[in-house]
């Protein structure tokens, strides 16, 4: 690690000490009982690194700042670092006359001394190590009173924009999250902090949450996504501020119980301040879809994975921790009904707060709140990994039901699951358990499974039920017909279905006026332009659809909904890629970036790259820059420069420092995702995925970059690709490179159907 240990005193006498490196451990001889006091003084380099107490550069002045969680905590000071071991933390910091601090909780004492000063924060409450935070360096700050509780924005100096939405956002959240929870935030304060270099995009330190900058800098620049994107992110970190923080699980296996849960709560909170976001269809879209993809593939793991090392730990912080427990719980609140889920949460909170607890503890509460057998059906769901699909036929008995494992790349499992499942008969919506491989119930003509998509598995119907269904297609909620898209997107995706029966049954959806289905449809196009770039079927079909909508939508207004402003970009994103006329058009805008709405800005830079754009333009509009979002999407464009030149100039940017580290995968993402830039993307791939490394120490960052590359950069040199992966079948890459081959080869043949149309 970091420290090096120079002394120890136990109960005030020198002890003998051995500092082992390979287990991160100190152990210290001739131990006494649980009222001897123990003093270590110990000292420490600050890594280049984003974990622990490190550097982080700003603009107009750096900060020093902490990341603990998992296991950063032991890079500062000596601890017992387990979340288990929860204490009471008394915080004070020396530092120069003009600078300030920011930990925890509020300030108790402040002490001149020539041009330092000792700074001292009030006693925390017991908490784990990993929620600790400490930030020294000049900061702006802005503040509301809430109650009892002060909410401050915070930021390095000339960081802070002009706009309150972060603190008002939060304002709001903290009283529903008080009222839903039945206990009062438990602090006088909390901080919303940004950070200009993060690793993470935020971390619930309690009273001290911090971002990445773009979440918090809301101007003019700010797009319509990013705009709900603050709001979700700010909900999260404070759902974990009693969900994890006020009660912690006991090991990191259960830390997918921390994240799905704020991650459930940050969209349900939200529909209460924003009815209008349609957040729940936002949780759907990004983060069920998300999981939904990740939990097909072979070398996926169940939610309460097994974690023995700081190395498991980083791994599991994926779309299984955060989105797929997030919508298994959102499937047991529709089994077991709202008012008993949130009577059960209340029971669990209160029963552990400021201690520790384990998963099933709150499947206890919520069952012997309902009387129903959550246990039973939970264990199921958090012990195996996958999920099931059902598929719905008819017989002279009625419609029947047969479920088996979901895999992507195809093939069949004789797993099963207990499936709380709901249905359509007619505009009523009944339930079952499902408990078997098969099932059955009286009647058909027709039967819509998933109501609402309130369920983790997918449906797959013959080619005479699905238009049955869509006939009726009045009679779905906006979920629906998103659940329709998605799963038969998958079924094309696996062989069930082939590549012109799912443009045949996206048709008859793609009309649907409703911005979550669109942004489906987009994405998926969007997709498979990318995975088929030369076929010239998806071309037609991505340039109709999206020519289409945007006919229909017309130019944006001021005061328009916010969802059609997203739907609106991201048909110009796609458009922009099978239309050159269009792009065209898009490209000159360039000259006047700045000026560009901000919803479009993605679709005018990426169209100047692929137009002849080039690298020194697009710098200079780098360099003038004011925002992080602005930057971000700028360094993914370039990604889409044409020539090898250009795309060397940009990768030199990010080799000489002058891209904030958090940011670099962005490029290496847009250089993979351009068809004219895989060739060169492919022959540096070992050195961005080796720099990742030694920035994202202790991250899963470097291995979720390798599963979103490799998919799109194989195609067409799988064999190149294995030889290439085989050097990253380490401890913390294994599964991620057996998960990118699997993907590749789902694309690959997908790539070779839709070229053959």
């Amino acid at each position: 690690m970091d420290l090096s240990i120079l002394s120890v005193r136990l109960s005030g006498k020198e002890a003998k000490f051995t500092l082992i490196h390979e287990e991160q451990a100190l152990s210290i001889e001739n131990t006494q009982g649980k009222d001897a006091s123990l003093e270590i003084e110990f000292g420490g380099s600050i890594p280049r690194l984003l974990t622990g107490l490190y550097l982080a550069n700003a603009r107009e002045g750096n900060i020093f700042t902490t990341q603990f969680e998992s296991t950063g905590a032991r890079r500062m000071f000596p601890c017992i670092d387990h979340p288990e071991y929860k204490a009471t933390f008394d915080i004070s910091v020396e530092i120069d006359g003009d600078l300030d601090a920011i930990s925890n909780m509020p300030l108790s004492l402040e002490e001149k001394n020539g041009p330092r000063k000792t700074l001292k924060f009030q006693r925390t409450p017991r908490m784990s190590t990993y929620l600790l935070y400490l930030g020294v360096g000049k900061f702006d700050t802005r503040s509301i009173m809430r109650k009892k509780t002060e909410v401050i924005l915070a930021a390095p100096k000339g960081g802070l924009t002009k706009s309150d939405f972060p603190l008002e956002i939060a304002a709001k959240v903290l009283d529903q999250f008080e009222d839903y929870f039945g206990i009062d935030f438990a602090l006088p304060k909390v901080h919303l902090i940004s950070v200009p270099e993060f690793a993470a995009g935020a971390m619930e330190n309690w009273g001290a949450i911090t971002f990445r900058e773009v979440y918090l800098s809301i101007d003019d620049s700010t797009s319509s996504f990013s705009y709900k994107a603050t709001g979700e992110v700010i909900a999260h970190e404070l759902a974990h501020q009693w969900f994890g923080n006020l009660v912690t699980m006991k090991w990191w296996n259960d830390l997918w119980l921390n994240e799905s849960f704020a991650t459930f709560m940050s969209y349900k909170v939200l529909t209460k301040i924003h009815p209008e976001w349609d957040t729940m269809g936002d949780m759907v879209l990004l983060r069920t879809e998300g999981a939904l993809k990740s939990d097909s593939l072979k070398d996926t793991h169940p939610i309460d994975a097994d974690v023995k090392s700081p190395d498991d730990i980083a791994q599991i912080f994926d779309e299984i921790s955060y989105g797929k427990g997030a919508s298994i719980l959102r499937m047991i609140e529709g089994y077991v009904g709202e008012k008993n889920f949130r009577d059960g949460i209340r029971k669990y909170l209160q029963d552990n707060k400021y201690g520790n607890a384990k998963g099933s503890d709150l499947w206890s509460s919520i069952e012997n709140v309902s009387g129903m057998p959550v246990s039973k059906v939970m264990e199921s769901w958090i012990k195996k990994k996958g999920y099931p699909i059902v598929e719905v036929s008819y017989s002279n008995e009625g419609t029947e039901l047969k479920q088996e494992q979901f895999l992507v790349s195809g093939g069949k499992t004789p797993q099963t699951w207990p499936i709380p499942l709901t249905y359509y008969r007619g505009r009523k919506v009944e339930a079952m358990l499902l408990e078997s491989s098969q099932g059955k119930f009286p009647g058909h003509n027709p039967v819509k499974l998933n109501a609402n998509f309130s369920g983790f598995y997918r449906t797959t119907y013959s080619k005479e039920q699905y238009e049955e269904i869509v006939s009726g297609i009045g009679n779905l909620s906006h979920l629906d017909i998103w659940g329709l898209a998605n799963d038969t997107y998958y079924a094309m995706l696996s062989g069930r279905l082939s590549t012109s029966e799912y443009i045949s049954r996206i048709r008859k959806i793609w009309e649907s006026k409703e911005p979550i289905v669109i942004n489906e449809i987009t994405g998926e196009l969007h997709s498979l332009f990318l995975v088929s770039p030369e076929s010239k079927v998806i071309k037609a079909a991505a340039k109709e659809f999206s020519r289409m909508h945007l006919t229909r939508l017309g130019e944006k207004l001021k005061g328009e909904p916010i969802n059609t402003s997203v739907a609106r970009a991201s048909l110009k994103s796609t458009l922009v890629l099978v239309d050159s006329d269009f792009a065209k058009v898009q490209g000159k805008k360039f000259s006047n970036y700045f000026d560009v709405d901000p919803d479009e800005r993605t679709s005018v830079a990426v169209s100047f790259a692929l137009n002849g754009g080039d690298f020194q333009t697009m710098l200079s509009a780098f360099e003038n820059s004011k925002t992080d979002e602005d930057r971000t999407r700028l360094l993914s464009a370039m990604g889409w420069l044409q020539t090898d030149e250009d795309l060397g100039k940009a990768l030199d940017l990010i080799r000489n420092g002058k891209v904030k580290k958090q940011d670099t995968a962005r490029f290496y993402i847009g250089a993979s995702q351009s068809p004219g830039s895989r060739n060169y993307m492919f022959e540096n791939m070992d050195y961005a995925i080796r720099q990742l490394r030694e920035i994202y120490v202790g991250s899963r960052v470097p291995a979720r970059t390798l599963e979103t590359i490799v998919p799109l950069l194989g195609i067409g040199r799988e064999e190149a690709t294995k030889e290439k992966l085989a050097q990253f079948k380490t401890q913390d890459m294994l599964v991620s490179v057996k998960k990118a081959q699997e993907l590749l080869s789902v694309y690959s043949r997908a790539n070779k159907n839709f070229s053959n149309l």
